[in-house]
């Protein structure tokens, strides 16, 4: 796999600021592209992103920003963002991450509605709008539909940024997922988890690609058949994101997919 098609989701370093020094580590890698997450932080982010001639195909939105959607177009355009992903549902504020998923099979269509009412406005203005799961959109509901069928099957255009690593802690079958959404698949995740044995939803449990139990050259021999332009690497929290980066970037350099 061709590094120069690998990015990173910023968000796994943000423990280890400035900006500045991610970027040009990144850049002395042979790395060409990250995805980025704060959107007030776009202006400054560019001016690095050209310093070290790179780029942010793909950003993360919080969905409360939609309902600025003119603003935040204006921000993605002016920073070159073909990509916009949503990465988790709204809930109440100062709740768990987790009861953001605590939702009724009624509430996740209305979430799914929403999210997609907003599709058109960003095709027309070049951008994609998508989706991004965690593991607990694979959790059952009552009547044995899932929640990401509940939030992507509103809009057809509404696009499908798959993290590969929380499907499988979801207890979910990437392989059926990719081929079910196959259409709507425009960017990854990598995430990786040493062992089967350990609780996949505790962010100490993931490690750096190909160090983990998942067969990422099945994986990604599927994901290669989707319009998947958009392989990004992501570690909620590592000890170490250069070690973490650059051990990844080892094992998918050596990877024919």
């Amino acid at each position: 796999m061709n590094i120069e098609k690998i990015s990173l989701q910023v968000y796994t370093a943000r423990n280890f600021k400035p900006y500045d020094n991610i970027l040009k580590f990144l850049s002395e890698q042979g790395m060409k592209k990250v995805e980025l997450f704060e959107v007030e932080a776009f202006p400054e982010t560019k001016e690095l992103l050209d310093k070290y001639e790179m780029s942010s195909p793909s950003s993360h939105i919080g969905f409360s920003t939609l309902e600025n959607a003119k603003l935040l177009i204006r921000n993605l355009k002016e920073s070159n963002i073909t990509t916009a992903i949503v990465p988790s549902p709204v809930g109440k504020p100062g709740g768990k991450f987790s009861s953001l998923f605590d939702k009724t099979e009624e509430e996740w269509n209305d979430f799914g509605k929403s999210l997609s009412s907003y599709v058109n406005i960003f095709q027309d203005n070049g951008i994609h709008l998508g989706y991004h799961n965690h593991s607990f959109e694979f959790n059952p509901l009552p009547s044995g539909k899932m929640p990401i069928e509940c939030i992507l099957d509103h809009n057809e255009d509404l696009k499908f940024e798959i993290d590969l690593g929380w499907t499988v802690a979801g207890k979910a079958d990437p392989i059926f997922w990719i081929k079910k959404y196959a259409s709507k698949i425009i960017a990854c995740h990598l995430k990786d988890f040493t062992s089967k044995d350990l609780d996949l939803i505790e962010h100490d449990s993931q490690c750096a690609i190909g160090d983990g139990f998942i067969d990422w050259k099945e994986v990604l021999s599927e994901v290669t058949k989707t319009n998947c332009n958009i392989f990004a690497l992501e570690h909620d929290n590592p000890k170490d994101y250069k070690e973490y980066v650059t051990k990844s970037l080892q094992f998918l350099s050596s990877l024919e997919v």
